[in-house]
Formats: C-alpha cells, sequence, structure tokens
C-alpha cells in the first residue's frame, strides 16, 4: 500500500501571513484539526487548531485588552505554526507513515512530491481504509478464523474449502492478536444462508474467533 493511493488529496491550506483570529474561522469552516500552512505554492509548515485555541483562551484569561488585541490583531499563522514538521513522500507505503505517525507521535502527517504539498495522511484517512477493508459500506457479512500451523497451507485450505460453500467474497486479510499472537483470517462476504455457513466452517474443524452478521 502506497501513501498516495491513500492520501487525501487537494488539502485544505492557509498562508502564513493570516491572522491567528481568521485562522480560527478558517479551520470552523473546514472543519479539521490540522492545515497545512503554504505560501505561494511553498510549503512552510503545519499549524493545529488546538493550539490557536489555546493562545485565544490564553489572550482572553490574561484579562489584558494590549493581548487580546495583539492576539486579534497582530499574531499570525507564522508565530504559532510548527517549522519544519514530519512529513512523508508520495511514494512511502502506508507502513512508514504508521511507523512515523507512531514514533512520533503525530495523527496527521503532510505529503510531499519533492518540495510540493500534494496531499494529507491523517487517522481519518485509516479509519476510511479500515473501513474498506471490512466492507462497511457494503454491509458483508464476516467471520475470524484461528489460523493453526503454516500459515499460506492453512489458508489456502480454508479458502479451498469456503469457495466449495458458494460464499461470494469480498475481501480477506490475516490479522495477529495482540495478546496471544495466533494468526486469524479475516474474511468479509455475501451468502445467503449465513447460518448454514459457518456451521459448515465449523463443522471443518475451523474455530471460528468472530462472527458478524448484517441484517440486510
Amino acid at each position: 500500500m502506497i501513501v498516495k493511493n491513500w492520501m487525501s488529496k487537494n488539502p485544505d491550506t492557509m498562508s502564513s501571513d493570516l491572522s491567528a483570529k481568521d485562522a480560527i474561522n478558517l479551520f470552523e469552516e473546514h472543519r479539521v484539526p490540522f492545515m497545512s500552512v503554504v505560501d505561494n505554492g511553498k510549503f512552510r509548515g503545519l499549524i493545529a487548531r488546538r493550539d490557536l485555541r489555546e493562545a485565544a483562551a490564553w489572550a482572553i484569561a490574561t484579562q489584558d485588552i494590549y493581548e487580546i488585541q495583539y492576539f486579534n490583531e497582530r499574531l499570525k499563522v507564522k508565530d504559532i505554526m510548527v517549522r519544519k514538521p514530519i512529513t512523508l513522500s508520495v511514494n512511502d507505503t502506508v507502513e512508514t507513515a504508521l511507523e512515523k505517525g507512531k514514533k512520533f507521535g503525530r495523527s496527521f502527517l503532510p505529503v510531499m512530491d519533492g518540495d510540493t504539498l500534494v496531499g494529507t495522511l491523517s487517522n481519518r484517512d485509516f479509519t476510511y481504509a479500515l473501513s474498506q477493508l471490512l466492507g462497511g459500506d457494503e454491509n458483508l457479512h464476516g467471520v475470524s478464523i484461528e489460523i493453526n500451523g503454516e500459515t499460506r497451507v492453512t489458508i489456502r485450505k480454508i479458502l479451498e474449502e469456503i469457495f466449495m460453500m458458494g460464499l461470494q467474497i469480498q475481501g480477506l486479510f490475516t490479522l495477529k492478536d495482540p495478546d496471544s499472537g495466533v494468526k486469524r483470517l479475516t474474511i468479509r462476504f455475501e451468502a445467503k444462508c449465513f447460518k448454514r455457513i459457518t456451521s459448515l466452517i465449523e463443522e471443518k474443524g475451523y474455530k471460528l474467533l468472530e462472527v458478524v452478521k448484517h441484517e440486510r
């Protein structure tokens, strides 16, 4: 999985010379937690809505008319933004994105093609990708089967037998239980006789770890 195929393209941006007050309004308009800062096509940094709100709250809390005036009229995005933030290359793998996010504690990463900002990758994009893997928009049935023995051989055997049952498989992937380390094969599928399918899987001697049925 390559970042350019999963990122959000044409990201919302703002100028570094935008006032903090106007930046807050822009955040409210777009309803996003982060925005990239771009001046004349050049990527300058990253700014968080939270940081702007904290600056506004501090100015109000001081009850100092000059501090409030400074925030409203003179404080700029460039005074608050993060310069040289952690970024991704458009050709990085999603695995690299996850590693960087975990290592640096980031939930939002700008995506660069050379020196040009071309997109962003955030937790929202990962949630959407997971929803696709799980067939969330298609209301697919699902089962997770414990994998015993050599993974490749076991998966091939499971799939051969499941295909014989007439399942219309829409997606499948493997996951490892974080506690036990046991691998599971998760399958999303369409089937008219859901209960019969799960019974057949168990009759074949496979352990069902999860069963998800969606009503039509």
